[in-house]
């Protein structure tokens, strides 16, 4: 194509009707021809442009830089579509500027190159843009924008970046499967696909009900809900993801099953468990009516403070939960006497090994302790010696018992689980309860005399010594002293 060609009518009346300014430039950047339009976009007569420098049209911020650009383009021409994503502007005859795009088709002409120019104003697009930006940055969610068809991460905003303990610009430019654990990448990919498949949905688990997760820089497991949109942005089809963590909302869920799962035991309690020592308080009285002798109420109290015994622990259970409060320092030994002496023990005798402090709430650790002194003279039988210490990762309760079968262990912490008829097996499931309100574990091992032995570790704690001694009064310790 030679600028002669501009001469035929009927490339002549594209010319001055286009929608668009045209402007025909030569190797040395002049102006050799302009049409109509550039009238209406830039305020110039096209007379006015002709044997100009095009550099007129250019932001005077940008003018010294354009020369060298477009004698670089010059070098080597080749044509630029509309929508190449550069970020230009143009200059009008008053001085204001204005966003535009422009598409550049080189010529041949009088042996000379030349450039046919074609602007385009996008004032209009440029504030959808901006909108758009805003939208997306103000949003309460993290987004994410992807290529639908590689998956490339192209924008993100700042709550994206606070979701994922990064840097915006560490995000842009990463594959989409890169947000989620590595082990599962095929999954996640697999989703991102029938995702844009599917173009409008919203999940937050895979098909077998598991959960969605992002991983963090620090390789932390978030779990999120993902919503997702498809859509033409800038030419280009881009799925928009809003990832909203839902970790308070498992944690909800988790605590509503727990929920659920103690009623259930309370009612397998009421149903169940408190009809043996019903049994036995109704035929000791009726035994005691028809004989007359008042002997046969001794069943009778012991099953009434068996039922006790049951409703306790089962209030314990549903009414007061195992969340925790407050944590503070607990002095071991005192703590554990006073335990000690809600519990009908007998002859059982307590013996305090190593004394220190627990970092614990206080309720709970009580309830703990009583349930763990009941069940050793429940086992055990009442000439039962239980020993109870402090070491550098938390404490221990154990017993010189008949001990733990390790085939039943691994069941000991279950809800209702039980190796007597008496008892409503919630006893070790509240203790374990307890234990992991504090984010401690817990586990079950022989003692040093084959009894049981309760091991509580992830524990703060704090062994008493001489150096501790000398700045802690042990009845009335502080939170400041060392801790492990």
């Amino acid at each position: 194509m030679t600028t002669s060609d501009l001469t035929s009518d009927r490339l002549a009346a594209f010319f001055d009707s286009a929608p668009d300014a045209i402007l025909v430039v030569d190797e040395d950047g002049t102006v050799v021809r302009a049409n109509e339009r550039v009238s209406d976009l830039f305020g110039y007569d096209p007379a006015e442009l002709e044997d100009e420098k095009i550099e007129r049209l250019v932001p005077r911020a940008d003018r010294e830089e354009h020369p060298g650009l477009r004698r670089e383009y010059m070098e080597n021409p080749e044509s630029r579509p509309m929508g190449a994503g550069l970020d230009l502007r143009a200059r009008r005859k008053d001085g204001s500027t204005f966003p535009v795009d422009v598409s550049l088709s080189p010529v041949e002409g009088n042996d000379r190159r030349e450039v046919i120019a074609v602007v385009r104003d996008v004032s209009e697009q440029e504030k959808l843009r901006r909108k758009y930006r805003t939208l997306v940055e103000i949003a309460p969610d993290a987004v994410f924008i992807a290529e639908a068809d590689t998956g490339e991460i192209v924008e993100v905003n700042q709550r994206a970046a606070e979701l994922l303990s990064t840097a915006k610009e560490d995000l842009v430019g990463r594959d989409q499967t890169d947000l989620h654990p590595a082990e599962d990448a095929e999954r996640y990919q697999e989703l991102f696909r029938r995702h844009v498949e599917e173009k409008q949905v919203t999940a937050d688990r895979f098909e077998n009900g598991d959960d969605l997760y992002v991983e963090t820089e620090d390789g932390e497991r978030v779990p999120v809900e993902i919503s997702v949109q498809v859509t033409r942005l800038t030419e280009r089809e881009v799925i928009i993801g809003l990832f909203r963590d839902v970790s308070k909302r498992r944690a909800y869920e988790r605590d509503l099953h727990r929920q659920i799962d103690r009623l259930e035991t309370l009612a397998h309690v009421l149903s169940h468990d408190l009809r043996n020592p019903l049994n036995v308080a109704m035929g000791g009285v009726t035994t005691a009516k028809r004989t007359g002798d008042v002997d046969h109420l001794d069943r009778v109290e012991r099953a009434h403070a068996r039922i006790e015994e049951m409703v306790e622990d089962a209030l314990t259970m549903v009414r007061d939960g195992y969340d925790v409060e407050a944590v503070e320092p607990i002095d071991l030994g005192s703590l554990v006497e006073e335990c000690w002496r809600h519990v009908e023990t007998a002859d059982t005798e307590l013996r305090v090994a190593e004394e220190g402090i627990v970092y614990a709430d206080s309720r709970r650790i009580r309830n703990l302790f009583e349930n763990l002194f009941r069940n050793a003279v429940e086992h055990a039988g009442h000439d039962v010696t239980v020993e109870v210490g402090v070491d550098e990762d938390g404490f221990y309760v154990a017993d010189d018992g008949p001990g733990i079968p390790p085939e039943n262990r691994e069941d000991l912490f279950e809800p209702g689980w039980t190796t007597g008829d008496d008892n409503t097996g919630l006893g070790t499931n509240i203790v374990s309860e307890i234990a992991t309100a504090h984010d401690w574990e817990v586990a079950v091992a022989e003692s040093e005399a084959g009894g049981a032995r309760f091991e509580f570790t992830g524990v703060r704690t704090a062994r008493y010594d001489d150096s501790f001694a000398d700045e802690h009064d042990p009845d009335t310790p502080s939170g400041t002293g060392p801790g492990t």
